[in-house]
C-alpha cells in the first residue's frame, strides 16, 4: 500500500484555491472527488457561558502562511479539548477551532517501479486529483482559541504547546482578551488584536488607558 506524501509538499500556496464553495465561477469540475475532511467539529467545553465573561481568552496564532491538513486539525482538536476535560473539566473551559479546511489539495499521482513509463502519461496530465481538503491560513491569523479561568492557564499553555507541534509552521501563544488589567499582568502572555493581526504593546495600551 502506497504512503502519504509528506505534507511538506502541500503546506506552501500562491495561487487561488480549487474549491466549489467559494470559487468565482462555481465550476464543479474543478472541485470534484477527494476526501472529506476529518475534523467534523469545532468546538468543545462550555458553550453556555458567553467568550466575555471568561477571565481570559488565550489562542494560538500562525508565523507563516500555510496550509493545515484537515487531519492535522483533527489532532490539534483531540490534543487540546480531550486533555481539558480530564484535567479541569468540561464546565471550566471554552474552546474552539477558527481554521476551517475548504481547500481541496491535488495530486499527481506517478508510479515508481520499472517499467512505469509505458503505463502513465507523466507530467502531460499534472493537473492530477483531488486527494483531500486542508485550511488555508495567513501569517498571524488565529487557529484556535480558548476561554479559560486565570487559575487553569498553566494547563492550556501546556496544552497549546503540544498543538502547536502538529502545525507545520512556528506558532506563538497570545494573549486575545482579559477581564480585568491584573490578569493582563499575571498572565504573562502578549496581548494580540486578531482582527488587525498585531501586537498591541503595553505602552500604548497604558498611554490610551491615561
Amino acid at each position: 500500500m502506497a504512503h502519504k506524501r509528506p505534507w511538506q509538499c502541500y503546506r506552501k500556496w500562491n495561487r487561488r484555491p480549487f474549491q466549489h464553495k467559494r470559487s468565482s465561477n462555481h465550476r464543479r469540475e474543478y472541485a470534484r472527488g477527494g476526501t472529506q475532511a476529518k475534523i467534523q467539529r469545532y468546538w468543545g467545553g462550555n458553550k453556555d457561558i458567553s467568550w466575555e465573561d471568561w477571565e481570559i481568552i488565550v489562542g494560538l496564532k500562525c508565523e507563516e502562511k500555510v496550509q493545515i491538513s484537515s487531519n492535522a486539525l483533527e489532532a490539534i482538536r483531540i490534543a487540546v479539548n480531550s486533555a481539558l476535560e480530564k484535567k479541569i473539566g468540561r464546565q471550566q473551559f471554552r474552546f474552539r477551532v477558527r481554521s476551517k479546511p475548504h481547500q481541496k489539495y491535488r495530486e499527481n499521482r506517478m508510479l515508481a517501479f520499472a517499467g512505469a513509463d509505458r503505463v502513465q502519461s507523466g507530467m502531460r496530465n499534472s493537473f492530477g486529483r483531488s486527494t483531500g481538503v486542508c485550511a488555508r491560513v495567513r501569517a498571524g491569523q488565529i487557529i484556535l482559541d480558548v476561554g479559560v479561568n486565570l487559575k487553569n492557564l498553566p494547563i492550556v499553555k501546556d496544552r497549546l504547546r503540544v498543538a502547536s507541534m502538529k502545525v507545520p509552521c512556528g506558532c506563538q501563544t497570545v494573549l486575545l482578551h482579559y477581564k480585568a488589567p491584573e490578569f493582563l499582568k499575571r498572565s504573562g502572555l502578549p496581548l494580540y488584536n486578531d482582527k488587525k493581526r498585531q501586537e498591541i504593546s503595553l505602552y500604548s495600551l497604558a498611554s490610551n488607558e491615561s
